[in-house]
């Protein structure tokens, strides 16, 4: 599968293909659209598990192994083991691609009782969901260090590594200094903290300085909601497409008048990358990891759309952006970020037409 940043300089020793990663945020959650039903996900707007993993295969077997889950995502639907980590284990089992996953998961909760050992317990809880033996990332609050100590919230991440239930461990929207205390604590028992995540989008611009810190610690940005909480930075809702296509509704007039700018400048960057992306990354480097016919066919055939120029600025800005996607279609989005960068004056442009939407 095509790796474009097989020789990027990566923060630490977890390589993640493409910089991309997607999330299953939506697994499993039947406000989101989520139905066990197949003739329930034919009506527009809903998806099943059977979606789930052809989104799944195809992500995986275009290069895009990096699967962001949680304890959390689809819970009430653990009766049914259809919660979001009982979903992703059935894509892993049942899955067509000759490509291994990259799972990360995350405890979630943000105080609860316990000790340096409700780490390991709460991780192997995952995996049993999962039916996995092992896992890529354990992420972690760092609110639980409130409860616990700093210290045996750090012993318990080693202890989740020696046990085997992860590779590596993160931590889930920790701020500098929680950072900072986190890695003195991990590197005094002879670890390292390897990501951070947090939100950050076109939309929502004030975690900025937290990606440059995370780069110069040696810790990945991973970063969730790229199109914002409520997808304003998607460019699928505008003031001249108020419901997104026939996706409903979802902000006021007042809201996309207010973000125009941001809107038009995305779908002005779209005009410009459409007419590269077929055979040059937005760096001039050719695509030479298209070498097979079936990718060559499939690059030939993008269209640019406004969600992958607001994935892509993630990259941009030293991030790696964890996608909800939940079906073909929203795989497609994903995929369509391949093989192409912006440029600095097209990053500049965002970044202008942001501030001014954002005053």
């Amino acid at each position: 599968a095509p790796d474009y940043y097989q020789s990027y300089k990566d923060e630490n020793s977890l390589h993640i293909p493409n910089r991309l990663g997607f999330s299953t945020v939506s697994w499993g959650e039947p406000k989101r659209g989520f139905v066990e039903d197949s003739e329930d996900a034919k009506k527009k707007g809903n998806f099943d598990p059977e979606d789930c993993q052809n989104a799944y295969n195809m992500l995986l077997d275009a290069g895009i192994a990096f699967v962001d889950t949680s304890e959390n995502f689809g819970k009430g639907m653990r009766p049914n083991s259809l919660s979001a980590e009982e979903i992703l284990g059935t894509c892993v089992k049942d899955t067509s691609s000759d490509f291994d996953p990259m799972i990360a998961s995350s405890f979630q909760a943000r105080f609860r009782l316990g000790n340096r050992d409700t780490v390991c317990n709460t991780a192997e809880e995952t995996l049993a969901r999962m039916g996995t033996p092992s896992m890529t990332l354990y992420q972690v609050r760092p609110s639980l260090a409130s409860t616990i100590g700093i210290g045996a919230l750090a012993q318990g991440m080693v202890d989740a590594i020696d046990e085997g239930f992860c590779e590596y461990v993160g931590m889930i929207d920790a701020n500098r200094g929680k950072l900072q205390a986190m890695r003195r604590a991990l590197d005094k028992r002879d670890e390292t903290l390897t990501s951070n995540q947090f939100e950050f989008s076109l939309v929502n611009r004030k975690k900025e300085a937290l990606i440059a810190h995370c780069k110069r610690a040696e810790v990945i940005p991973l970063i969730r909601n790229p199109f914002g909480s409520d997808g304003l930075g998607s460019g699928i809702w505008t003031s001249e497409d108020p419901t997104g296509g026939g996706k409903g509704r979802r902000f006021s007039d007042k809201v996309l008048e207010k973000w125009e700018p941001l809107h038009s400048m995305l779908f002005r960057i779209v005009e410009k990358v459409q007419k590269r992306a077929p055979t040059t990354s937005g760096g001039g480097r050719e695509l030479k990891d298209f070498k097979a016919k079936k990718y060559e066919k499939k690059k030939e055939s993008v269209v640019i759309t406004p969600p992958m120029i607001a994935i892509n600025y993630i990259v941009a800005k030293g991030g790696v952006p964890l996608v909800d996607v939940y079906d073909t279609e929203t795989a497609k989005q994903l995929l369509g970020c391949l093989g192409w960068s912006l440029t600095d004056e097209e990053i500049i442009q965002l970044e202008q037409a942001a501030e001014l939407s954002a005053m």
